[in-house]
């Protein structure tokens, strides 16, 4: 069969990656990738959800597999399943469980799903008083979509005062802080957990661990993921059948109640334990990037049957196997570099998450060890002159594999040690517990 993947970063560069090694796949197409995924994956440059399906209908694919959350939140699944093009993803309205913050804690509330205490806001000043009256530290979150970014951990009234003045009123993540969120700040163990669903079965995933924070030992600033790390050291039986029970299976069976359709497709549940009691953090409607690059590795059963499952309602019947190696990902991000206009210095570039510099030639891929390492490339372009450089915040994500989490995490910074580009920047404590 032929496979199309929508993505352009990481996690599709792991999806196609998965694809391209199963063994019911006979091409893989990425659209609209990067430079780096083309060197071994063919990328066409479609954009928008309507170039999306005239590219499937072209080539006439089998199967297309949605790796971000905008094309879903606009609508790509209703899209595809008007012409009867095979997709995997929730329809729109479905997407709303990442689309709003507000809506899915709402739900959540009325169903019984375990979340922190919280209020919603659309006023800033409202919000302002509410912060100023409570008595513990809580997170501002913009409702809407902000690339994984749009959630400030606060530890006192001040920063929480300033929270809200960034997305509410300077509008940082833009239409997305027309609305917050204001949860207590929960502590525990933070877990991403993942299930495969028809809108009725669940196949839960491995957990991994991410990595939110720009820098070592969770200062800075929340990124879209720094790394990550699965097996998780609570991964089993147990933990599944609890987060299942509390969490995933309520919301899903929640969310067809109270809309009248089914969410079918993955569902992310970012998770804190607290005292055994899983509290819903956010979901999203999709493979989360990093957690994407350490998941799929593991997948033994086909992810081309996994697809037409879920699609077809029959995942029921089916046992999802899954590789017990550790794998740890550490993302090689776009660091502090000078900012120069016509061989001038012009000040500087912070680097991810902050602004950054493009365009710096990356050396040393032809270095890694190939048997035990995977590099996954997400902000990559090619420059005729100067070959693949640097064309974002997060730039590669080096895999490393091991029998142990230890090995797996040597493996992967033994070799991201070997690669070169100007502002290179990575933390130094992925998988370290």
């Amino acid at each position: 069969m032929k496979v199309l993947v929508v993505d352009s970063g990481g996690r599709g560069h792991s999806i196609a990656w998965k694809f391209k090694n199963d063994p019911n796949v006979k091409e893989v197409i990425c659209a609209p990738g990067n430079a780096g995924i083309a060197t071994e994956i063919r990328c066409e440059n479609a954009r928008t959800n309507e170039e999306f399906l005239a590219l499937a209908k072209k080539e006439k694919v089998d199967l297309t597999f949605v790796g971000p959350e905008s094309p879903l939140t606009n609508g790509i699944v209703d899209l595809f399943n008007s012409e009867n093009v095979p997709i995997v993803g929730p329809q729109k309205r479905a997407a709303i469980l990442e689309g709003s913050k507000a809506y899915t804690k709402l739900l959540c509330r009325e169903i019984g799903v375990p979340v922190a205490e919280f209020e919603v806001f659309d006023n800033p000043d409202f919000a302002k008083d509410y912060v100023k009256n409570i008595g513990y530290s809580v997170v501002v979150k913009a409702d809407g979509l902000a690339a994984g970014k749009g959630s400030i951990v606060c530890s006192n009234t001040e920063e929480a005062l300033y929270a809200i003045e960034q997305i509410m009123v300077k509008k940082e993540f833009g239409e997305a802080g027309n609305k917050v969120v204001i949860e207590k700040r929960l502590f525990g163990t933070e877990i991403s957990f993942f299930v495969f669903t028809d809108g009725e079965n669940i196949a839960p995933m491995p957990v991994a661990q991410d990595y939110k924070r720009a820098y070592d030992n969770d200062e800075g600033l929340n990124t879209g993921g720094m790394g990550a790390y699965s097996p998780h050291r609570l991964e089993g039986n147990e933990l599944a059948e609890l987060v299942s029970g509390k969490v995933a299976i309520p919301l899903i069976k929640g969310f067809r109640e109270k809309e009248g359709i089914p969410y079918k497709g993955i569902l992310y549940c970012g998770l804190m334990l607290v005292d055994n009691v899983p509290h819903l953090l956010e979901a999203n409607v999709r493979l989360g990037d990093p957690e994407a690059e350490v998941i799929l590795p593991r997948l033994i059963t086909p992810l081309s049957d996994i697809s037409y499952q879920i699609i077809n309602g029959v995942l029921k019947n089916s046992k999802v196997e899954w590789s017990q190696d550790y794998y740890c990902d550490v993302v090689a991000a776009q660091g502090r570099t000078r900012q120069m206009k016509n061989g001038k210095s012009k000040g500087w570039y912070p680097g991810y998450p902050a602004r950054y510099g493009k365009g710096y030639p990356i050396s040393g891929l032809e270095n890694i060890d190939d048997n035990n390492c995977k590099i996954f490339f997400a902000g990559v372009n090619f420059s005729e002159t100067k070959g693949l450089v640097t064309d974002g915040g997060r730039v590669l994500h080096v895999i490393g594999k091991g029998k142990t989490l230890q090995e797996a995490r040597t493996i992967a910074y033994e070799n991201i040690q070997k690669i070169k580009y100007e502002g290179i920047r990575y933390r130094t404590d992925i998988g370290k517990e």
